[in-house]
């Protein structure tokens, strides 16, 4: 069983995405339904914080040495849900047709932690390509 745990995250992950860009394709064809697809994405990030953190632990119940790893994934998962959180700024809302404050917050606080990840896999990609060529 451990060793199918991969594929299924990835299953997941999959048709967590496909969901999401029929949903995106939805809400351009039709912007008067899109506070229904913005609880969608709530509840979508929600889920997807839940997986990240049962791999966390998943993995340091079939790797003990690894906790580490773990330690350091997890930690990264929080420290970019609190940046994102604290420099969302929903004072926006008013700009908006039938949406609270509360769900400007939240949707900026998401689009904070895709740009923060976004930058972490572009700083990533430059140093894998940096040390390639230094070696």
């Amino acid at each position: 069983m451990a060793d199918k745990l991969p594929l299924i995250g990835r299953v997941l992950g999959i048709v967590l995405g496909l969901i999401g860009v029929v949903l995106f394709i939805m809400v351009a064809a039709n912007e008067d339904q899109a506070s229904g697809f913005v609880s969608y994405g709530m509840i979508t990030t929600v889920v997807s914080v839940v997986i990240a953190v049962l791999s966390f632990v998943l993995s340091l119940a079939v790797n003990p040495k690894g906790i580490r790893g773990v330690g350091i994934g997890l930690a990264a998962v929080i420290v970019v849900g609190l940046l994102s959180y604290v420099l969302a700024d929903g004072s926006d809302y008013m700009s908006y047709k039938d949406v609270t404050e509360e769900t400007t917050k939240a949707v900026s606080a998401m689009l904070n932690a895709f740009y923060i990840i976004g930058a972490g896999a572009v700083l990533a990609v430059v140093y894998s390509l940096v040390s390639r060529v230094a070696k």
